[in-house]
C-alpha cells in the first residue's frame, strides 16, 4: 500500500476536486468510507457531492478559525492510500478499518491518548490504473487547539503501511497469519502500565461474548452485561440495519472512552464475520436491532436471555460429547478449507475466553493466553468469511463453562476440558498439513504451559476407551501433567499426542 502526502490550506479546494469527476473521470459514487464521528453520523456512506463537499470543508476548517490560526497556515493534511492494481478493490468495510488503523497510527484519533484532529476518508472509483484508493482530508489543528505534529510523517505513514499489509493481507510479507498489531502508543501504554494492552482485554471480551451467544441479539446483551461500552454503526439513513460496531472500556472518570471496531481488535471479530455463526430470522433481526438501539442511546436491555444452563455433570457431559461431534466432523474436513477450521478455531478460542473470563477476574492467565495464540488460528489472511451451511457453534459449551465457574465441579471442568484439548490437537494437525511451523509451535508451548498450568489441580477423567457407558471421555489427564509433560513436544509429526493418546 502506497501512501502519498500533501498539505495544503484550502479544504474547499480539495473536497471540490475529490467529488467531482477527478482528472480522468475516475471518481465515481464519492462517498465517506471512514472518519470523525460526528462526520460520519451526517454523511455516513451517503454519495457526496458539491453542496455536502462544501460542508465537510467548514469543518477541517473549523478548528483552524476557532482557534485563531492564520488563514494561509497549511493546516490541511492529504494522503492518498492506493493499492496494487492486481489487489483488486477490497470493499468499504475493509477500507473503514484500514483507514480507521492508520489514522490511529498516526495520532489524528483519540488512541493516542490526545484530542483528535477532524478528519476523513473518501472513497471512489479505481485510478487510471486500475488501484483502489482512498483520499484522508484531515485537519492538522485538533479540538483542544494544540497542533498534530507532522514530524517524520513520510516516514511515519510508510511504517504504518507496513504494518497495515501484514494486519489486513495487503501483501504476503507475514505468511498467512493476519493478527492485529499493537501501535506504538498501545506498546508503550501497556509499557509502563506493566499490565496486559487493553486491546487485548476487549478482543478476549468479545470474543467470549460471541463464543457464549445463540443470537445477534445475545451478543449485544453479554458485552454490556460484561460492563463494555457498545456502538453500532448504522447505515445511511437507518436505525435499524447494523453495518458494524465498535466497543470500549468503561474508562476512569473524566477521561474519554478509548472505542476500537471489531475489525481492529481482530480480524474475525468483524459483524460480518461472526454473523457466519449464527442463524438468520425476521424475528431474530428485530431483536438484534432493539438491542443494538438500546446501546447505542445507552437504555436498559430490551429482551431476556434463554433459560441459564444447569450446572451439573449431566450437562458437562452433553457439552463435551457436543465437543466430540464436532472433532468428528472436522476429519472429513481438508485442511486447505479454511472457511472451516478458522470457524472452528473461533469457536474453541471462545470458549477459552469465556472460561477465563469467569474463571481470571479479568487477568492475563493461562486462559487467557491460550485462548490468544488460538485466535491466530482464526485470523488467516486468506479467508473470506461466508455463512457456512451448518456452521459448528459451541455457544453453549461457552455458557456452560462461564456458569460452571461461578460454581465450580472439578470433574465437569475437566471433562470439557480434556475435549478442548483434543480440538486444539485437530487445529495442529492442520496447521501441519499445511506446514504453518510458527503456529504448531505456539499451540505445542501453549499446551505444554499454560494449559498445563490450569489443568494441573483438575481430577483425571476416565479413558473414553475403556468407558461402558454413553460418555466418549478422553484419557487420565495426569498423563500431562508430570515432568516429563514439561520437557518434551507433545505434537509429534508421527503420532501427534498433545501428552495424551488420542483417538483416530
Amino acid at each position: 500500500m502506497i501512501p502519498k502526502i500533501t498539505k495544503g490550506s484550502r479544504p474547499f479546494g480539495i473536497l471540490a476536486y475529490l467529488v467531482g469527476p477527478g482528472r480522468h473521470n475516475e471518481h465515481n459514487d464519492p462517498h465517506l468510507v471512514a472518519g470523525s464521528p460526528v462526520l460520519m453520523a451526517w454523511f455516513d456512506d451517503a454519495q457526496l457531492s458539491s453542496e455536502s463537499a462544501a460542508e465537510l470543508a467548514k469543518e477541517v476548517d473549523l478548528n483552524r478559525s476557532i482557534m485563531g490560526f492564520d488563514s494561509d497556515m497549511k493546516h490541511v493534511w492529504q494522503c492518498s492510500l492506493s493499492l496494487r492494481s492486481d489487489e483488486g478493490e477490497i470493499g468499504d468495510d475493509k477500507w473503514h478499518d484500514i483507514v480507521q488503523s492508520f489514522m490511529d497510527e498516526m495520532d489524528f484519533s483519540e488512541a493516542g491518548g490526545k484530542a483528535p484532529c477532524t478528519w476523513m476518508a473518501v472513497h471512489h472509483g479505481q485510478s487510471r490504473n486500475g488501484n483502489d484508493h482512498v483520499h484522508i482530508v484531515a485537519s492538522r489543528i485538533r479540538e483542544d487547539g494544540t497542533k498534530w505534529a507532522e514530524g517524520n510523517d513520510f516516514r511515519r505513514a510508510q511504517e504504518a503501511c507496513r504494518r497495515l499489509e501484514r494486519d489486513f493481507d495487503l501483501l504476503q510479507v507475514s505468511g498467512n497469519q493476519s493478527q492485529r498489531w499493537l501501535s506504538r502508543p498501545e506498546h508503550e501504554r501497556a509499557v509502563a502500565d506493566r499490565e496486559e494492552p487493553s486491546r487485548f482485554r476487549l478482543e478476549r471480551v468479545v470474543r467470549a461474548c460471541a463464543a457464549s451467544a445463540d443470537s445477534e441479539a445475545q451478543f449485544v446483551r453479554q458485552m454490556r452485561r460484561a460492563n463494555l461500552l457498545v456502538y453500532p454503526r448504522f447505515a445511511s439513513g437507518s436505525d435499524s440495519v447494523v453495518t458494524g460496531f465498535s466497543v470500549a472500556e468503561r474508562p476512569p472518570k473524566g477521561m474519554k472512552p478509548l472505542r476500537m471496531g471489531g475489525g481492529r481488535l481482530a480480524k474475525d471479530l468483524t459483524l460480518t464475520a461472526l454473523r457466519t455463526g449464527w442463524n438468520d430470522s425476521v424475528s431474530s433481526a428485530f431483536e438484534a436491532s432493539d438491542e443494538w438501539r438500546a446501546a447505542k442511546r445507552n437504555h436498559r436491555i430490551v429482551h431476556n436471555d434463554p433459560t441459564e444452563v444447569r450446572l451439573d455433570n449431566e450437562t458437562a457431559t452433553r457439552m463435551a460429547n457436543e465437543l466430540r461431534e464436532v472433532r468428528r466432523r472436522m476429519r472429513s474436513v481438508p485442511a486447505n478449507d479454511h472457511q472451516q477450521w478458522v470457524h472452528v478455531a473461533r469457536e474453541t478460542s471462545g470458549v477459552l475466553a469465556a472460561w477465563s473470563l469467569a474463571a481470571e477476574d479479568g487477568r492475563n492467565g493461562p486462559l487467557a493466553r491460550a485462548s490468544r495464540v488460538l485466535s491466530r488460528s482464526a485470523q488467516r489472511s486468506d479467508t473470506r468469511f461466508e455463512p457456512l451451511d451448518a456452521p459448528l457453534r459451541m455457544a453453549g459449551t461457552a455458557a456452560f463453562m462461564v456458569a460452571m465457574s461461578q460454581a465450580p465441579k472439578p470433574m465437569a471442568q475437566a471433562m470439557v476440558l480434556s475435549q478442548l484439548v483434543r480440538m486444539m490437537q485437530s487445529i495442529y494437525e492442520m496447521h501441519q498439513a499445511n506446514q504453518d511451523v510458527a503456529e504448531m509451535r505456539r499451540l505445542n508451548d501453549t499446551f505444554e504451559h499454560d494449559l498445563a498450568e490450569f489443568a494441573a489441580p483438575l481430577p483425571d477423567v476416565p479413558d473414553e476407551r475403556q468407558h461402558a457407558g454413553p460418555i466418549q471421555s478422553p484419557p487420565q489427564l495426569r498423563e500431562t501433567r508430570g515432568p516429563e509433560f514439561q520437557s518434551r513436544s507433545h505434537f509429534t509429526n508421527s503420532a501427534p499426542t498433545i501428552g495424551l493418546e488420542m483417538e483416530r
